[in-house]
């Protein structure tokens, strides 16, 4: 279904998640201002498109599964289960971009393949971070190699993640031993001074933690990959037709 409004579309929201994505990665934040263009643009494009195009068979199950699409990712982030931006992300392209202009079809809608792209590319992360942790000869339980890394005491408040030992000073020596993932889990709550963010932004609250970090030659640090990364990776060749659940659906 080529159109030309919604090729624009497609254009502009890819061009913002990609600075949105290379914000998520930089600060773990995307400033409000980002999602405004592709919304406006993207929402006039739309409007064209459908006003175009709403008479085609199946246009109307089109746009209700974008419809709906969009309403369960707010749903999702107003319940704590994605991150705010990550909603916004995914709520701009199934309104805006509703089939891509570069392929033919691709199954069940653009939005939903590229989330399900993202998730087979996050499937990879934890061998990624398992090779780089064999290759440094790094050791730690299986499921922290799969999750994280070593890095200097000193840069810890300077990543991006959390803290997965507990360290402290016994008579002058330093004592540090792994954290369990589900005593991780349940205990970043109680000890919100895990949270590497936390350190960085209020170094005056946790200054004795963040000294006790800087005289340890290393600490292990599990590292979240932010969702708009993976999506926009995703979507490129959603564009274009490449959906894991079509090529799952075709082997069936």
């Amino acid at each position: 279904m080529i159109s030309l409004p919604i090729s624009i579309s497609a254009a502009v929201v890819l061009l913002t998640f990609v600075f949105a994505a290379w914000q998520d990665l930089k600060t773990r934040t995307v400033i409000r201002a980002t999602w405004y263009p592709g919304a406006v643009i993207g929402g006039i494009c739309a409007v064209i498109f459908w006003s175009e195009f709403i008479h085609v068979r199946g246009a109307a199950l089109v746009l209700f599964i974008s419809v709906i699409f969009a309403c369960l990712c707010a749903a999702f982030s107003f319940l704590g289960m994605f991150g705010k931006a990550d909603a916004k992300a995914l709520i701009l392209l199934s309104l805006t971009v509703p089939v891509t202009p570069f392929a033919p079809y691709i199954f069940p809608s653009l939005a939903v393949s590229t989330l399900i792209n993202a998730g087979v590319l996050t499937l990879f992360v934890p061998i990624i971070f398992l090779a780089y942790n064999i290759i440094k000869q790094n050791r730690a339980p299986f499921l922290l190699m799969c999750s994280g890394r070593p890095v200097s005491g000193k840069s810890v408040k300077e990543q991006f993640g959390f803290i997965a030992e507990n360290i402290s000073d016994e008579n002058g020596e330093i004592q540090k031993r792994f954290v369990s993932s589900k005593d991780l889990i349940f205990s970043l709550k109680n000890n919100p001074e895990r949270n590497t963010r936390h350190l960085r932004e209020e170094p005056e609250k946790y200054a004795e933690r963040l000294s006790l970090l800087e005289r340890c030659d290393t600490v292990w640090v599990t590292f979240g990959i932010p969702l708009l990364v993976p999506l926009t990776a995703g979507l490129i060749p959603a564009l274009f037709g490449v959906s894991a659940i079509d090529i799952l659906l075709s082997l069936i």
